[in-house]
């Protein structure tokens, strides 16, 4: 009866046991769940981005459609050959100047895009070893 009461040290140790591992389970599920969440923001953001790009160049698309049809209705209304080659000249400057502003546009918003998709990556670094699994769980979740 009265050793019912009494625990010995190999069940404390086993006790103990069962406790780190759950310990150990509860902060490798914390980390997993904060770079599954990480992986979805960066993924969220790529494909926000690709919407953009994808809606620029439609515009873009539209705009040399509309400046193409432009051009040959003044190529139609030209009377001689120098009217045709001044036309043209203007067409291609125009659309060369056309094609670098919107390059430059799109290196900027995927300089951005970028940006936004490895935002999320940094806070998700490996840790130096000595650093508990614990508080690093928690310094991810904060």
């Amino acid at each position: 009866m009265a050793s019912d009461n009494i625990t010995s040290i190999e069940e404390v140790a086993a006790s103990t046991r069962e406790l780190e591992g759950l310990s150990q389970t509860a902060d490798m599920t914390a980390l997993c769940r904060g770079s599954i969440g990480a992986a979805m923001a960066s993924s969220q953001a790529a494909i926000c981005g690709l919407q953009e790009i994808t809606a620029m160049l439609l515009a873009f698309l539209q705009s040399r459609a509309k400046d193409g049809l432009a051009a040959s209705q003044q190529l139609a209304a030209c009377r001689s050959p120098e009217a045709v080659i001044e036309v043209q000249l203007e067409y291609a400057r125009a659309m060369l100047q056309t094609y670098t502003d919107e390059l430059g546009r799109l290196h900027a918003l995927g300089g951005k895009i970028l940006a936004d998709v490895l935002v999320p990556v940094p806070s998700r670094a490996v840790l130096a070893p000595g650093v508990e699994a614990k508080a690093s769980a928690e310094a991810i979740a904060a």
